[in-house]
């Protein structure tokens, strides 16, 4: 675990990041092969979506009160 603010901070920011793009390439991927995929591929691949979405919300929401204290 990071000691300073910084450095969790650091390590949220990396961490969004490299969820945005796993997200980026998994709808372009959608965009690209999604007519040949069954419903159950579609809904699996929605819960997926929503799961990336509320993990990078509860990390920028971390990133935030993080910002916040360093301003402090």
């Amino acid at each position: 675990m990071p000691n300073t603010i910084r450095e969790q901070l650091d390590e949220v920011e990396r961490d969004i990041k490299l969820y945005e793009e796993f997200d980026d390439r998994e709808k372009t991927r959608f965009e690209r092969e999604c007519f040949l995929w069954t419903a159950e591929d579609r809904i699996e691949w929605q819960k997926t979506q929503r799961s990336v979405a509320e993990y990078l919300r509860e990390r920028q929401d971390e990133r935030n009160a993080l910002l916040d204290e360093l301003e402090e």
